[in-house]
């Protein structure tokens, strides 16, 4: 009888360990999203990011590397010229995300990250003699750090969510694509 349990307990441990998770070295994948709130209010963006699996840091996780590319769009106006002016940004970026492994799961996947890249944003000036307002195209530098999550709903597609501080979005929700 000892020897049905050993046995017993061995295959479970074998199936235990060779459980996957959702995302592990070699995996790729992309997110496609809304963003919302951010310093200049509610107004949403577009984003799109992606990630391939190239590190496994042992039994706790799993380093993966990517980029992020996201868009807003606005509008706004000035009372002395009774106007409304439209304001573009894009953010684009390397990212680096540490995905927690502890646990074994195939429908869930909780992650943490990093990321610089640059922001350029189209503005509105007065122009010297104060008499209308000229666009000028802006560049510079962000830097990022979010926690975020997948929840698998089927074979290769999924939702996601991250909260952070650094693209156009404090918030980031969508749909999350496992391609490989």
């Amino acid at each position: 009888m000892k020897k049905i349990y050993l046995v017993l307990f061995v295959v479970v441990i074998g199936l235990v360990g060779q459980s996957q998770s959702v995302f592990n070295k070699g995996g790729l994948a992309l997110n496609a999203g809304i963003g919302v709130l951010s310093g200049n209010g509610f107004i949403p963006s577009l984003n799109v990011s992606g990630e391939l699996g190239i590190l496994p840091t042992g039994d706790i996780g799993l380093l993966s590397v990517g980029a992020i590319v996201a868009y807003k769009y606005s509008t706004y106006s000035y009372s002395l010229w009774d106007e409304s002016y439209n304001y573009n940004q894009i953010a684009f970026g390397p990212r680096a995300i540490w995905h927690l492994q502890t646990f074994k799961s195939e429908k869930w996947d909780a992650y943490a990250g990093a990321g610089f890249g640059f922001r350029t944003w189209s503005d509105y000036v007065i122009n010297n003699d104060f008499t209308d307002l000229e666009r000028e195209t802006r560049l510079s530098p962000y830097g990022e750090a979010f926690v975020g999550g997948r929840m698998m709903l089927k074979n290769g597609f999924g939702l996601f969510a991250e909260v952070g501080y650094g693209t156009l979005s404090s918030i980031k929700f969508g749909a999350t694509f496992m391609l490989k």
